[in-house]
């Protein structure tokens, strides 16, 4: 069977790699840009910095600082708008998963009719996409940088949609996530490593998502508690960063599966952050996986820093990388679903919207229905 190997966006990496951000807008054309972002971003300084690198190349900036978190599909569509009054020809999204995903999706409506829904990918209508984006991560989780999915949750069905608009350019400068709370960096650390796993454990496993994917886990085993305890450490923070954007990297081309289904399902009804549902599903995706995928199982355990002994079989290999997992969440800080006052009923009830809801659990390396789900949530509930 062969794999398809793809680099959808061109990265700009390193200490200071925002400095450039004027010199490249200009080279990469656009007049006119809308930057996108949440209030938690304009509050740190780093849009006053972005906004005059612009404006001293001649670019004309317009501030949207009012992100939602899961970029709602209504919020999504009056950005568009906005951009399209104002003769918007550039795209600048800065900030978490949110604003990159709602910066993607204000990149086809800033030169496509309203809404947004109409592009959804499920319905893969064509649309002009030829103004530049430049996405700006302000964080080391989601890998949006590199990802052409753009996630918007859908008020009408409340369920979690996707557009596909990759960017021109990202510019990952681990400097700009010197100043995230602890616990902002166990989510979004939590999220890169559910990436990583899922990709590995994916049908659409390739060995470049392999290699990516192996890599991000190895890193993140290694620098997230160190970042969490020192958010200054400019070496874990360059670490989760390259650690997110190879996970963004790896996903994008084998997927994700079940475990990002039941975590999306469960943020939309219990409003918790999206790399803590994902830090939740985590050991359980690996132990689902294990018989059928022995030998990745094994790397995984050792990308975790795991000792796997001579004549370990697959389960319990799957479950040496299980507590390595859970003992890593611990450590950061994830709350279970019990401490977030979460009912076991109410965890086994999302599975029948994670199954419905969200196509791509057909990647994963077993059949899944609802009582597979269920099952899942179940064990998630009674095991962390």
């Amino acid at each position: 069977m062969s794999s398809q190997y793809s680099q959808l966006c061109p990265v700009l990496y390193g200490p200071d790699a925002l400095n450039e951000l004027g010199a490249k807008a200009k080279e990469l054309g656009g007049s006119r840009a809308i930057l996108v972002y949440d209030k938690g971003i304009g509050s740190t300084g780093i849009i006053e910095k972005i906004e005059k690198m612009l404006t001293d190349e001649g670019i004309f900036v317009l501030k949207f600082d009012g992100v939602l978190a899961d970029a709602p599909k209504d919020m999504v569509n009056s950005v568009g708008q906005l951009a399209q009054d104002n003769n918007i020809d550039m795209i600048v999204g800065i900030g978490g998963g949110s604003s990159l995903d709602t910066a993607k999706a204000v990149a086809i409506l800033v030169e496509n009719p309203l809404p947004i829904d109409q592009y959804y990918a499920q319905f893969g209508k064509p649309f002009k996409q030829s103004f530049p984006l430049i996405l700006i991560p302000t964080a080391s989780g989601t890998g949006s940088e590199v990802t052409a999915i753009s996630v918007i949750h859908d008020e009408d069905t409340d369920a979690k949609e996707f557009v596909l608009r990759p960017g021109n350019l990202a510019i990952l400068d681990p400097k700009v996530t010197l100043s995230l709370p602890p616990h902002v960096t166990a989510a979004t650390g939590m999220d890169a490593m559910s990436h990583a796993v899922e990709a590995l454990t994916s049908k659409g496993a390739s060995p470049k998502s392999d290699l990516l994917a192996l890599h991000a886990i190895k890193l993140i085993a290694e620098n997230l508690a160190v970042a969490c305890e020192d958010g200054s450490n400019l070496e874990a923070r360059s670490n989760l960063s390259l650690a997110s954007n190879f996970a963004g990297m790896a996903f994008s081309d084998a997927s994700v599966h079940w475990g990002h289904a039941a975590a999306h399902e469960m943020g939309i009804k219990f409003h918790m952050p999206h790399g803590d549902a994902c830090a939740l599903t985590l050991p359980e995706v690996v132990k689902s996986s294990a018989e059928l995928a022995p030998e990745v199982t094994k790397k995984i355990a050792e990308a975790l820093q795991v000792e796997v002994p001579a004549g370990a079989s697959a389960v319990e290999v799957g479950e040496m990388a299980a507590k390595a997992i859970r003992d890593l969440m611990k450590k950061v800080g994830i709350k279970s679903l019990k401490d977030r006052g979460i009912t076991r009923e109410e965890a086994i009830a999302c599975a029948k919207g994670a199954v419905e809801k969200n196509w791509f659990v057909i990647m994963a390396l077993m059949p899944v229905d609802i009582p597979f789900v269920e099952g899942q949530m179940a064990a998630m509930y009674d095991n962390y």
